[in-house]
């Protein structure tokens, strides 16, 4: 399950969420993974098999080709005259309060409030919306599934809208068939889907087109690269970030996969240190840090007199680095770059969220704030606001272009054809097509500016 922001940018990126291994649970900031609190709860919450990998790249890993979900059909479960029952999952952050206190907010109140503005407002088409709620506990193994079963076959929702945590949304669009909004919407996943998807986040299929702005100017030419990446992100690693490299003429010289414990600090800075002597001894003069890492590699690299170019995909993480600027050396960050999302909190669309919320709970007046503002540990109201703000703005606009008669093949239809939609704390638009049914939101190029110790969107 996945955390606030939501699906993607934070201050650029939102948070994002990882996928799972031997039942346990990752979730770190993305989609805008400036909070480093969010950052925190990746190292806590992920009870991974111990143990760590470095291997020489000699193949080529395939990206997963792009295909379009099979015709939806004219079936409209949850939906009555006058109503329209969705599902809404969410991670249940008491359930990790023992590796890290992170406070994101109430998302049933963040959830009730926006919808009751939108039922209050004349709802869908004349339809109220009738929500039912699925808090999952983020250390079970079972949890997603249990939440799945429990608003596809005995709620019988119309949609499920969340921040899924991996392959989660496949438990709906592909096994039971019911609509999904949110999670990572990969061309691998959506492949499979026997629902109508739709999202804002592609999952690190935007690192295709991506790398090539971290390789602007020529500037990988007759580099050596090295690659580094958590296990849970491995998969993007080797199916997107290396493809991508390859394609640009760079074969990466070493490649590093963390899998250590990540309860154990010592074990984690003791195995990338590992890959950082196997990184130098190879000669490599850039890395590509895949996702989570961009958090944690930089603090081990400091350790050390080694600095390569670190080239980041994801701005959020690198982000969560430099919160701590009395207790870094930021020589690290020398002329690095990254890739994420250009965030926009003040846009109109999230602020008027945010007023909605401040008005129904006053107790919350000046706390719904940019996770970017933050000081480490704060509580952050104002993921679980994002969030719901995000998947009801994205659910609502596709609805209402369905119109009265809705269906899975209205529904699907309306998002095929929707176009350009804002989406909160994002400041560029959304584009939705058939072939575009994440969204398809522009990743930007971030630079490294030692005079602010901050990353800023390229103007170049």
């Amino acid at each position: 399950m996945s955390v606030p922001p939501a699906n993607p940018p934070p201050s650029p990126d939102a948070a994002r969420t990882t996928t799972t291994r031997n039942g346990s649970r990752l979730m770190y900031t993305p989609h805008r993974a400036r909070h480093r609190a969010a950052i925190v709860l990746a190292a806590a919450v992920t009870l991974v098999a111990t143990g760590c990998t470095a291997e020489k790249k000699d193949g080529n890993a395939g990206s997963p080709g792009s295909q379009a979900a099979p015709p939806a059909p004219k079936v409209a479960p949850g939906v009555t005259a006058d109503s329209i029952k969705i599902g809404i999952t969410y991670p249940d952050m008491a359930s990790i309060r023992q590796f890290v206190n992170i406070d994101y907010g109430d998302f049933e109140l963040a959830y009730n409030t926006l919808i009751k503005k939108i039922n209050d407002a004349g709802g869908i088409n004349g339809r109220k919306i009738v929500p039912v709620y699925g808090k999952i506990n983020l250390i079970s193994p079972a949890a997603a599934q249990e939440t799945c079963v429990k608003l596809t076959q005995d709620e019988k929702v119309f949609a499920v809208l969340g921040s899924f945590n991996g392959d989660e949304p496949l438990c709906y669009v592909q096994t039971n068939k019911t609509a999904a909004v949110g999670g990572q919407l990969t061309a691998k996943r959506y492949a499979q889907a026997q629902a109508p998807w739709f999202a804002f986040y592609r999952g690190g299929d935007e690192l295709s087109e991506g790398m090539s702005l971290l390789a602007a100017n020529n500037s990988l030419a007759g580099k050596k690269v090295a690659v580094v990446s958590n296990i849970n992100e491995q998969a993007v690693m080797k199916d997107t970030v290396i493809p991508a490299l390859q394609k640009l003429g760079v074969t990466p010289v070493e490649t590093g996969v963390l899998d250590a414990p990540p309860q154990d600090p010592a074990a984690v800075g003791q195995q990338t240190g590992v890959f950082i002597q196997k990184f130098q001894a190879a000669g490599a003069d850039t890395v590509v840090v895949v996702g989570s890492m961009g958090a944690s590699f930089p603090q081990v690299l400091e350790q050390t007199k080694y600095r390569p170019r670190l080239l980041f995909t994801d701005v959020g993480q690198a982000n969560g680095y430099t919160g701590d600027k009395a207790k870094h050396d930021f020589s690290t960050l020398n002329d690095a770059a990254a890739l994420g999302f250009r965030g926009g909190w003040d846009a109109s669309g999230n602020q008027d969220c945010v007023a909605a919320l401040e008005a129904a709970a006053p107790d919350l007046k000046g706390k719904l704030v940019d996770a970017a503002t933050l000081p480490p540990g704060a509580p952050n109201p104002g993921a679980s606001a994002s969030q719901a703000c995000q998947n009801l703005a994205l659910f609502k606009a596709i609805a209402d272009k369905a119109g009265k008669d809705l269906s899975y093949e209205t529904f699907q239809n309306a998002g095929f054809t929707l176009g350009s939609l804002p989406i909160p704390t994002y400041s560029d638009p959304a584009v939705y097509a058939r072939e575009t049914p994440h969204g398809n939101i522009p990743v930007r190029l971030w630079k490294y500016d030692p005079a602010t110790q901050k990353f800023a969107v390229s103007t170049g």
